[in-house]
């Protein structure tokens, strides 16, 4: 598995690209996995554990339907950790895929980062550039498909992801109350400096309708409002 070309630099890095689509200069839609996708339940490493969180597959599809691509960006510690090794990721991505296809929904981009400071050799590295609140798969994501990230939004459920979304120069980060949501919403990081609107809402229902209520996605260089609120 190690010699997988996903596995971008053959040992911490997946970066996978599923539609191959024409999404230059296009705003794309990133969503963190564990937590807002699906269940958390605390390095997810089965297929018989896949739950998913109800409104996900609701809201890949209305991507989908506004020719909008949906990323994953997710840290993946427990690989480092080794709790489970890259073809336990993948059966747990094609468990996801199929969930999504039930209702005719797909991703296109998956970025996964392995790499963290407690992890064991060779993944053991401090504040790796793609290990979020980094923006190295963000960044690695615009690189490989041509993404503006100036019109892009992100969906976390730690402030991680939006510090993430910030450091990358996208337009929208929201914080859905779900995963570890509920636990910090309270404690917002300062994101001065960057153009970055955050909101915070309950759920993934509520994370469309506030897109839509922004008229997003906006058209590429046009700015957000740059405003927070829950």
């Amino acid at each position: 598995m190690q010699s997988d070309k996903r596995i971008v630099d053959g040992i911490g890095l997946w970066l996978e690209n599923l539609t191959l689509g024409n999404w230059r200069g296009r705003s794309g839609l990133f969503l963190d996995r564990d937590g807002v996708l699906l269940e958390e339940v605390g390095f997810l490493g089965r297929p018989e554990d896949v739950r998913m969180i109800d409104g996900s597959a609701d809201i890949v599809r209305w991507a989908n339907n506004l020719a909008v691509p949906v990323i994953i960006v997710t840290n993946q510690s427990g690989i480092g950790r080794r709790y489970y090794n890259w073809q336990d990721f993948l059966s747990v991505q094609t468990e996801l895929y199929r969930n999504l296809a039930l209702v005719g929904a797909h991703i296109d981009l998956v970025a996964a980062c392995a790499y963290h400071a407690d992890a064991a050799p060779p993944y053991r590295v401090a504040d790796h550039p793609w290990r979020k609140p980094n923006a190295g798969m963000i960044h690695a994501v615009a690189a490989e498909s041509g993404l503006d990230l100036s019109c892009s939004a992100l969906i976390g459920d730690r402030w991680s992801d939006i510090e993430a979304a910030a450091k990358a120069g996208m337009a929208h980060g929201i914080m859905v109350k779900t995963g570890y949501g509920s636990k910090q919403a309270e404690n917002q990081p300062n994101c001065d400096g960057s153009l970055l609107r955050v909101d915070i809402v309950p759920d993934l229902e509520c994370a469309r309708g506030m897109l839509e209520s922004c008229s997003w996605p906006i058209s590429s260089g046009q700015s957000p409002d740059h405003t927070a609120v829950e």
